[in-house]
């Protein structure tokens, strides 16, 4: 009789998600969607999530470390998501911007597709819509730039 190998459980990658919005129950809802274990989307990605509520905060956080997503509210009063969209295209590995809006319609979202960024999200978030354009964008995002998958063991985050 021969002992077999063991069985190993496949090891989570990593998806870095800036949350960028005035509203602090967005970051908390957030949370919860990528924090959920029942979540069947997707099941072997583990998310961070950095939380920051204006737009000099989130610059900061993208000059800091690998961001593989924002995920933007249209209006952060001062400025909008445009003002983070035309910092992020300055970074040598631009993560694709996700704009979010309640009022999210066909002419924001040419506007968002038009000049940029990756996609509208409508609020209130569905949480398997989130994951699923989250998940689309960062596969785009890695084979664009060729970035590395960072698995979750040994990928620190910024919990928010």
């Amino acid at each position: 009789m021969t002992a077999s190998a063991p069985t190993r459980e496949p090891v989570a990658q990593r998806i870095a998600v800036l949350s960028v919005s005035p509203a602090e129950e967005d970051h908390f809802y957030l949370q919860n969607i990528f924090s959920n274990p029942q979540r069947t989307l997707y099941p072997d990605l583990a998310f961070t999530m950095t939380a920051k509520s204006t737009i000099s905060a989130a610059k900061s956080a993208l000059k800091q470390g690998r961001i593989s997503i924002v995920l933007c509210e249209y209006d952060l009063s001062p400025g909008s998501w445009k003002d983070l969209l035309e910092f992020v295209e300055g970074l040598s590995a631009p993560p694709p911007v996700i704009v979010t809006s309640r009022v999210a319609d066909e002419r924001m979202w040419a506007e968002v597709l038009n000049l940029g960024g990756y996609d509208v999200l409508a609020r209130p978030l569905n949480s398997e819509e989130v994951i699923r354009t989250i998940t689309s964008a960062w596969s785009l995002w890695q084979h664009r730039f060729r970035v590395p998958a960072q698995n979750a063991q040994s990928a620190g985050g910024n919990a928010a």
